[in-house]
């Protein structure tokens, strides 16, 4: 790093244990920052021979963005680490173009948390807030309180129709059911008699998630509106994940001791859990299985073709944009477009992405 012009923000922070906006702060010699902290900044940014972007910060805000994001709580590998990487991606390129952008992170596990964290973030300085609705009611009373108090808002990966949200960004998931159901038609209309098909909505609260739901909605009116349900004999199964495969592997054999499907759509991103039931019990022949979202444990079943086909709907893509879109909101005045609709891509073990 001996060239000062190729030394990020991001670099200093890491090497002094402290966050991008506390660096920024040092830099531009603003806000509140203790002075050993200032003065360990300090001797870093003459060691690296630091130098700043002089251009870019003319363009920037001449404040820091304090942007508030609200997803649900994850592990590592899980579907929202996918948006949260998309988030600090689009964080970390405008802060290093002169930018001075802060996160701060709230995550919830149940509907009461939701809401309970969402109105933290109306007491604090934050500018503008990144969520996802969890449930229908407590979204409303968010969006009421931020309404009220001038908080702007963006939501990702679902919609709550009519909301005054700056923007959706994300795709309708009753579409989403609609492909899937339109893939099992296709792939079954040749077998004889009334083909059996599981639904399986596999969450910690399925009955609290919107996506779930609106994706079964678009799959049940594919088979109704071509007039196909007398071909089918359907069942769906809403599954509480207590964590563990084993209590994922127990129901799975309770259904399969009764009647062995010939398709199964997993409308969420734990598709992974269902393959893994049916590699440890082998049902023949075995079922055709859909389920959603690229995530590293549902890749490498689509790999040894246990989930025949993956929906993918650029989860990351999706908090990338939310940030650009809320910097283009509030530091430019731009109108944004109301609704951000990402491609919806199916994959197989043959169109995987590297």
């Amino acid at each position: 790093m001996a060239n000062g012009t190729h030394i990020r923000i991001k670099d200093i922070a890491e090497k002094a244990g402290c966050s991008i906006g506390t660096v920024d702060r040092v830099i531009h010699n603003r806000g509140k920052v203790s002075e050993p902290v200032r003065e360990r900044i300090l001797q870093i940014i003459k060691e690296l021979d630091y130098k700043p972007n002089v251009n870019a910060r003319v363009l920037a805000s001449k404040h820091t963005l304090i942007l508030g994001i609200l997803l649900p709580s994850y592990k590592k590998g899980e579907y929202w680490e996918l948006p949260r990487l998309g988030i600090d991606e689009a964080i970390e390129r405008y802060n290093e173009q002169g930018y001075n952008i802060e996160a701060r992170w709230f995550t919830y596990n149940s509907a009461e948390k939701y809401y309970r964290e969402g109105m933290k973030m109306i007491s604090e300085e934050i500018d503008g807030i990144i969520l996802n609705p969890a449930t229908y009611k407590e979204s409303v009373r968010l969006v009421r309180s931020f309404f009220q108090n001038n908080k702007p808002f963006i939501l990702i990966d679902s919609d709550i129709h009519g909301t005054p949200s700056l923007s959706f960004i994300g795709k309708d998931p009753v579409q989403s059911g609609l492909t899937v159901a339109k893939l099992i038609h296709q792939m079954t209309r040749y077998i004889t008699g009334r083909k059996k098909v599981w639904t399986i909505n596999l969450a910690s609260s399925p009955n609290q998630s919107y996506a779930l739901l609106a994706r079964e909605i678009g799959f049940m009116n594919y088979f109704a509106d071509k007039q196909l349900q007398e071909n089918y004999s359907f069942r769906t199964i809403d599954m509480n994940d207590a964590g563990t495969q084993k209590a994922v592997d127990e129901q799975i054999e309770a259904l399969l001791g009764k009647e062995n499907p010939h398709a199964i759509y997993v409308t969420g991103s734990r598709v992974y859990k269902i393959a893994g039931s049916l590699k440890k019990f082998r049902p023949e022949p075995k079922p055709l299985l859909i389920g959603h979202d690229l995530i590293p444990r549902n890749i490498n079943c689509v790999r040894d073709e246990t989930i025949d086909f993956l929906i993918e709907e650029e989860a990351r893509r999706q908090g990338y944009l939310a940030v650009e879109s809320m910097i283009r909101s509030l530091t430019y005045k731009e109108a944004i477009q109301k609704k951000q609709m990402m491609n919806l891509m199916i994959y197989t073990r043959e169109n995987l992405p590297l």
